[in-house]
């Protein structure tokens, strides 16, 4: 089923300076480059290590190959996969993570198609960059967002996997063609806030869970890097991911929601 690794993703804060480098001082063979990302040809002479100087793009996101995403996704009850969502169009095929029972998020690519979906690239980039992954985001309509988030009236840091979220996010994406994911919707929500155009609604609905020392300590240690990107996470395998490996170390799993707010908490 797993072929090989066909790409790894890494988040660069500048690109220029960690292209000399992975070209320069480790002596990989640079393929082509954009103004945001680099693909870099490994040893092997099929694997590419990907860089991007994207703020949007998460680091360390491996990408398996398999013959047929699509048919793995049909057969998914006979195989015993659980697909986190439905394969999506990439420029050369399809994409789809799918979590195992350990709580690893796999990031499946395959090569199906010679062009794919058009308005797919290569790893969440714009349109007119060169690599594959993660979707593209869908139209933005910032004032039925701006509305909608009102008249749901929970303020943006308490929103992510609760009930208020799901029913946003179902006004919102009826009223969107394609429909956004809710990736999509949540960082819309974040470039509006940053933008200084969401209302304050108030504080959130209760304080987090408590937790000890010991247990603050292992969750940052799980985020590792991720602790200065804690927008970035939800609605990501990189959060589900997290939000398992975490519950390992409880004897109570916390939901993702919980997680959620335990994670904002840290950042700060």
């Amino acid at each position: 089923m797993l072929r090989r690794i066909d790409r790894i993703l890494l988040s660069v804060p500048a690109l220029g300076s960690a292209v000399t480098y992975y070209r320069d001082r480790l002596g990989l063979k640079l393929l082509r480059q954009d103004k945001q990302a680099a693909s870099f040809l490994m040893s092997d002479g099929k694997t590419e290590l990907v860089l991007r100087s994207d703020p949007e793009q998460t680091s360390g996101e491996v990408y398996y190959l398999v013959d047929g995403v699509r048919d793995l996704y049909a057969k998914r009850d006979e195989l015993k996969l659980i697909f986190v969502h439905p394969p999506r169009a990439v420029s050369r095929g399809y994409t789809a993570p799918v979590r195992d029972p350990f709580g690893n998020v796999l990031l499946l690519l395959d090569r199906t198609t010679e062009t794919g979906d058009s308005q797919a690239v290569e790893d969440a980039a714009s349109p007119t960059a060169l690599f594959a992954g993660v979707e593209p985001l869908a139209s933005s309509r910032p004032d039925v967002l701006i509305d909608l988030y009102q008249k749901i009236g929970r303020t943006a840091d308490d929103l992510p996997y609760t009930p208020h979220f799901e029913k946003l996010w179902n006004l919102y994406a009826a009223r969107q063609n394609p429909q956004p994911t809710r990736g999509e919707v949540w960082r819309q929500l974040l470039n509006l806030r940053k933008g200084g155009k969401l209302p304050r609604l108030g504080p959130a609905s209760g304080p987090p869970p408590r937790l000890t020392p010991e247990q603050q300590q292992t969750l940052k240690e799980l985020l590792g890097e991720d602790i200065g990107k804690r927008d970035r996470l939800p609605y990501t395998p990189r959060f589900d991911q997290l939000v398992n490996e975490f519950n390992k170390t409880r004897a109570r799993p916390l939901g993702p929601h919980q997680v959620w707010r335990l994670v904002a908490r840290l950042a700060k």
